[in-house]
């Protein structure tokens, strides 16, 4: 048993680089892992977390300033991973260019919309709006390749009418209108938009070709 139990500490302290032949425990053999390994392995991970985060901002701010309009908002953002269910709940009111709003809701809405954008979990963001002239309707988004992606009103309607909990039918409730979602621009997409406003608005350059540097 002595050679065993030094094969086990030895194993353990990472100093076997044979296979045991006599002993035919190879799979116990453990390689240690390195600071600088464990050090590289936690800064991509954050640096990962952190591009997520971003990008989920990004989409999060282009759907409140290019996409909802006026009206009262209530948001519910959704994100479906192999941990559970993340949801968060948020409402906001927006008023030409002023917004009324919760920056901790905001933040909490981005956290569940970057879990939901990690390769193995799915989400979406359903937001029934209250429009100042006293209209009411939901348009929803989903959550892929790292983006909103607009809902079809059927498809919104078709959640709407099914209890999440149970999975039973729910009819339709009155007097609120299913629309079609709009696209969520991209933040490169308004750049390439603000470069071809900024080139038509550039006063033409007449100099010659060898003059312009």
């Amino acid at each position: 048993m002595s050679e065993y139990h030094d094969h086990v500490r030895q194993t353990l302290e990472g100093q076997n680089v044979e296979p045991s032949e006599d002993l035919g425990i190879d799979a116990m053999r453990w390689a240690p892992v390195t600071d600088a390994e464990t050090d590289d392995a936690m800064q991509s991970a954050a640096d990962t977390a952190h591009a997520l985060l971003d990008r989920a901002a990004d989409a999060y701010l282009s759907l409140l300033n290019a996409v909802l309009g006026d009206g009262t908002h209530h948001m519910v953002a959704n994100a479906s991973t192999p941990h559970g269910d993340l949801t968060e709940v948020q409402e906001l009111t927006v008023i030409g260019d002023a917004v009324v709003i919760n920056e901790n809701a905001s933040m909490r809405v981005c956290a569940v919309l970057a879990a939901a954008m990690v390769g193995c979990a799915t989400g979406a963001v359903v937001v029934r709006t209250f429009g100042p002239d006293g209209s009411e309707f939901v348009r929803g988004w989903t959550v892929r390749n790292f983006w909103l992606r607009p809902l079809t009103a059927d498809d919104i309607r078709e959640a709407y009418s099914v209890d999440r909990a149970t999975g039973a039918p729910m009819a339709p409730e009155p007097g609120v209108e299913f629309r079609q979602a709009e696209r969520v621009p991209r933040p490169e997409d308004q750049a390439e938009t603000s470069n071809r406003e900024a080139s038509r608005t550039a006063p033409r350059d007449n100099r010659p070709p060898n003059r312009r540097n």
